[in-house]
């Protein structure tokens, strides 16, 4: 039973990851590397899959620019649990119940260790 509840929230949390505007699906590091390489604005980000799924984690990447200008990949995870879905990285949020409402742009900027409204996705 937790299973099939889990499923529709795991299924809507990556649908919307997988939809995003900066989403790019199997991509290197070294390919997201180059893509952001001499661009100028401080938190552009590109959203990549991650090498592992299960039937509760899936794990992904957001590269992104720093305020120096360089580059940085930071893997993060969702997680489902029966109140919602969580991510971890250095640190950790959630349960978001409704992926409609607590959407993956709501937790971003906390994964990037950004300001909120700082990042923007990268879409070429």
């Amino acid at each position: 039973m937790a299973a099939t509840l889990r499923k529709p929230v795991f299924d809507a949390i990556k649908h919307e990851i997988r939809m995003h505007k900066a989403w790019k699906g199997r991509l290197s590091g070294l390919q997201a590397d180059k893509m952001l390489r001499d661009k100028t604005t401080p938190y552009l980000y590109i959203l990549r899959e991650g090498e592992t799924e299960t039937e509760t984690e899936s794990d992904y990447y957001v590269s992104y620019v720093l305020p120096d200008l360089s580059i940085k990949h930071q893997p993060f995870v969702i997680t489902i649990a029966p109140e919602g879905w969580y991510y971890e990285n250095t640190g950790g949020g959630g349960a978001y119940p409704n992926p409609e409402v607590d959407s993956i742009d709501d937790v971003l900027f906390l994964i990037m260790h950004c300001p909120r409204g700082a990042n923007s996705p990268f879409t070429q």
